[in-house]
């Protein structure tokens, strides 16, 4: 025990007599590099969210809404490639939108949101035949079914936007 007392009073007076290596500049450079380090992070964070975030109704409509113009776009009558182009544009639209719709009524627990994303869904299966060249480009009834699909669940998202309308004023 007294050994290690007398190490440590050794150590103490040899360290007394030699400059800190630590001098104030070295310390504010070392505070402004962890300053920017944490600034970039929240920044870096702030983007994340505002990427991940899930859409407000209204603007989900307004997403919707492309999808419908986007479908009623397709014409059987173009080039085969510019068929499959829209066609293919149009399912990964509505499948985007059916996985946001069922997140959507995963958080917030709603029904209706369900319901819009099996609509979604719905869309998807009715475009997916002239993707995989079960169905000609001619043959339009699944074009008009998905587009018939699509006003089915603006109307669920109509319904949903008053009740948020309602819940608001009450």
């Amino acid at each position: 025990m007294n050994n290690l007392l007398a190490l440590l009073l050794a150590a103490t007076e040899e360290g007394a007599g030699q400059p800190a290596s630590n001098d104030v500049s070295q310390l504010v450079v070392q505070y402004i590099v962890y300053g920017v380090i944490i600034a970039v992070s929240i920044f870096l964070l702030i983007l994340l969210r505002k990427r991940t975030r899930l859409p407000r109704h209204t603007e989900l409509k307004k997403k919707v809404q492309g999808l419908l113009s986007d479908i009623r776009a397709i014409d059987p009558a173009e080039k085969r490639m510019n068929f499959l182009k829209n066609v293919s544009g149009a399912m990964y639209k509505a499948d985007n939108l059916s996985y946001t719709a069922a997140m959507l009524a995963e958080k917030e627990r709603y029904a209706d949101l369900g319901r819009l994303s099996s609509r979604l869904g719905e869309v998807r299966a009715e475009l997916s035949p002239y993707k995989f060249g079960k169905k000609e480009a001619d043959d339009s009834d699944g074009i008009d079914a998905a587009a018939k699909k699509v006003e089915e669940a603006l109307a669920i998202l109509d319904g949903i936007i008053e009740r948020d309308g309602e819940l608001r004023r009450g």
